[in-house]
């Protein structure tokens, strides 16, 4: 089919081998392309047609069809890998908006900040949490039959932060931590061994060569919790889903959002991520942390969604340019998006990025 991608992008080459020597901060005759996940409307639009609904319901084969088809998208822009998400059933109260995107196919959504289901030990006692064989892993188990020789998978899972201040509602569990510990231990613990039941099923599947955790831990100017809570509470569950990857002979990625540098030191020493992504200019410019941390971390990402979004494909490419220039001496980088690829984020934007990268590369 005659795509935007196929119309502009070389032909793939995957190497998830190579992937795997940045993250690790080794020598790499590239610098591998890296997203946390593109929305279903740019990947239709990249596509040039409707995409295969992932519709469980349909039946298993028309389901690993669907995985296929995403699959060979994520092939044809330049990845090494596929990344899976661990669908862990979490029942929570979401607002609702009308999505302004243009290519929106419904609401957006979002956890009510203020109060969550869980006010009480005895809302603990009631809420239905989910068992370990309730989590579905459907999605990664029909792309492991559909990976393309040298393709691999990462396993993701939201977060014990995330989840934890979604149960509780964000400003209840700040305050709980003050007027009742006790519940909040209780909730981010159970959240914890869920997430880390996941990552165990990951840990299985022979293709999945990394774990990588989604827990947004700060705002513009600093953590979300103070720092020290976050010890407490969040980080030695970082630590034991680390342990668990390098354990069976896979690699840790953090992805969090938000000014983190007071927790830095504990990511690298002690928790021991393998990688850091998602960067926003205005809290710390992906050079900036590169320059300060890539001789311990692996760091991925930092071209600015807000530029991905609004800027010109002219301003995107020398962006990433200047970012390419900066981050890839020395190995240990991996270019993409800040965050995502949001579905207000044009296709052509995405690909003035993507291109970039594949012209640093010599492939273009």
């Amino acid at each position: 089919m005659d795509t935007l991608v196929t119309r502009r992008l070389p032909k793939p080459e995957p190497s998830v081998e190579q992937f795997q020597q940045v993250l690790q901060r080794r020598p790499c005759n590239r610098v591998p392309l890296v997203e946390l996940a593109i929305a279903e409307e740019t990947l239709t639009a990249l596509h040039g047609g409707a995409l295969m609904p992932l519709a469980r319901q349909d039946g298993p084969q028309r389901f690993r069809d669907a995985i296929r088809q995403r699959i060979q998208l994520w092939r044809a822009l330049g990845y090494d890998y596929y990344r899976v998400r661990a669908e862990i059933p979490f029942q929570m109260e979401t607002l609702a908006v009308r999505d302004t995107a243009k290519s929106a196919t419904g609401d957006r959504r979002w956890v009510n900040e203020h109060e969550g289901a869980i006010k009480s030990m005895a809302d603990f006692d009631a809420y239905h949490w989910p068992a370990a064989a309730a989590i579905d892993f459907s999605a990664a188990e029909a792309a492991q039959g559909e990976l393309p020789d040298g393709m691999g998978m990462m396993g993701f899972s939201g977060g014990v932060l995330e989840w934890s201040s979604n149960l509780l509602g964000l400003e209840g569990m700040m305050l709980l931590l003050y007027d009742n510990p006790e519940l909040v231990r209780a909730v981010v613990d159970r959240v914890g061994q869920t997430i880390y039941d996941a990552f165990r099923v990951f840990c299985e599947m022979e293709k999945v060569f990394a774990l990588w955790l989604g827990d947004d831990m700060g705002f513009k100017t600093a953590t979300l919790l103070q720092p020290q809570h976050l010890r407490q509470y969040i980080l030695p569950w970082h630590k034991r889903y680390a342990e668990l990857a390098h354990r069976t002979g896979r690699l840790f990625l953090l992805h969090s959002c938000g000014h983190v540098e007071a927790v830095m030191p504990d990511l690298i020493q002690d928790v021991q991520i393998d990688a850091k992504h998602s960067f926003e200019d205005v809290i710390v410019p992906v050079e900036e942390f590169k320059r300060r941390w890539g001789t311990q971390v692996a760091v991925l990402g930092g071209v600015d969604v807000d530029l991905l979004s609004r800027g010109t494909e002219e301003a995107i490419r020398g962006r990433t340019g200047q970012i390419l220039a900066a981050c890839a001496p020395g190995g240990g980088y991996a270019c993409g998006s800040g965050n995502s690829i949001a579905n207000y984020i044009p296709a052509e934007n995405y690909l003035a990025m993507i291109e970039t990268v594949h012209r640093f590369n010599g492939r273009m």
